[in-house]
């Protein structure tokens, strides 16, 4: 029977007169030998404890494999299996390389790491052939997508997805579970999941069935059964808060060019022009939009202002009296404001064009008056940072 030849691994080619592959004290040399034995299977999950792995049988005419014998490690390891030929191709049961518990370097045992074997053959011209392989046994579940966290209440798409593998056995389900907390009790769901791979949505978070809001994480377990084995993976999903954008520091004045100042767009209006936040003597602002003044909780007022999110503020907002105006600030003072900007957004269109759209969105703004400047016994002046923030919802 004649065999295509081809390149297998580690310099390995079995045609006659080839003398140029090094060995050492793991393998057999090839030179001359007329046949060799390629594992082909190489990888299998955790669940394939009774798989048949497959090997080819390469050999020059006139040469056939008569036995092949799977060993530990290496030439002189122990027996672990003598595979059966079938024409050009053998195979032996994962089940004769033992117990799937591999031993880190830190004495921990895992159920997935790699088996180090030795493939020896021995051919009808009396020859052996061998070399050593390695059997590598991975996770039957894994995470695809696995996104650490989402902004408490964000619509955006964000998907959490797994994917399943095994060489031969069957997984029967994969089952769902969910818990809010490190301390909570997981809760089975009655998701039914593609056993192959699936995805969740995590814009689809039901918060109000999790009880979950800001700063909570949702830990989501998916488990994977095959018969009597079964292998779980858990994503920790933290909730964060939806926050304002990066602070600005400005300072608002009676001084011509200083007395008028856009919040939107962070520079002063030009002359002669009514900024959204004008300075109003003797030491106070008007805004463009209503705000209200914020009392602050049991910490000083830049905590509040760098630990405040959107949704805390929108409440503030709501609960508080609307002003339009104030006399007087005072260094520590905090103000919420809410105002509609028109963005320009770059989206795909139905012909898979990119336009500008406008749209409206509503913005929440806070500001934080730190010193005030006084010039003749008068404030004439202060300094303030604020930041701005869109929930999206």
């Amino acid at each position: 029977m004649k065999k295509h030849f081809k390149s297998i691994s580690l310099c390995i080619l079995i045609a006659v007169g080839f003398s140029s592959c090094t060995t050492d004290d793991n393998s057999l040399d090839p030179t001359n030998l007329g046949g060799y034995v390629h594992l082909t299977d190489s990888e299998i999950s955790l669940f394939d404890t009774n798989a048949d792995l497959n090997l080819n049988l390469i050999t020059n005419s006139g040469v056939t494999v008569t036995a092949v014998e799977i060993l530990e490690d290496s030439l002189s390891g122990s027996l672990i299996a003598n595979a059966t030929i079938s024409g050009e191709t053998a195979s032996f049961n994962s089940f004769t390389l033992g117990e799937f518990v591999f031993i880190d370097d830190d004495d921990v045992a895992h159920d997935t790491g790699d088996f180090p074997i030795f493939i020896s053959s021995t051919l009808s011209n009396g020859k052996k052939a061998g070399d050593p392989t390695t059997v590598h046994v991975v996770d039957a579940i894994s995470f695809d997508k696995e996104p650490g966290s989402v902004k408490f209440m964000d619509s955006t798409t964000t998907i959490l997805s797994y994917e399943t593998f095994t060489h031969s056995a069957t997984i029967d389900d994969v089952i769902f579970s969910w818990k809010k907390n490190k301390l909570g009790t997981y809760v089975e769901s009655d998701l039914v999941l593609n056993v192959e791979k699936d995805s969740i949505n995590l814009a689809d978070i039901d918060y109000d069935a999790f009880d979950a809001g800001a700063n909570d994480t949702i830990y989501y377990k998916f488990v994977a059964n095959s018969g009597d084995l079964s292998q779980e993976i858990v994503a920790k999903i933290a909730i964060l808060p939806q926050s304002f954008g990066a602070a600005t520091n400005a300072t608002l004045s009676a001084a011509t060019g200083k007395n008028e100042y856009n919040l939107g767009s962070g520079e002063f209006a030009i002359e002669g022009e009514t900024g959204e936040m004008s300075f109003t003597a003797p030491s106070g602002f008007d805004l463009a939009v209503d705000f209200v003044k914020v009392t602050v909780p049991a910490m000083d007022a830049e905590d509040y202002f760098n630990n405040t999110d959107l949704f805390e503020a929108e409440d503030a907002y709501d609960a508080g009296v609307k002003l339009s105006s104030i006399v007087a600030v005072s260094n520590g003072d905090v103000y919420i404001y809410k105002v509609t900007r028109t963005i320009t957004r770059v989206i795909v269109n139905d012909d898979d064009e990119e336009v500008e759209v406008e749209e409206d969105f509503v913005f929440y703004g806070i500001i934080k008056i730190d010193n005030t400047i006084v010039v003749n016994g008068t404030a004439n002046s202060f300094e303030f940072k604020y930041a701005e923030g869109t929930i999206i919802r």
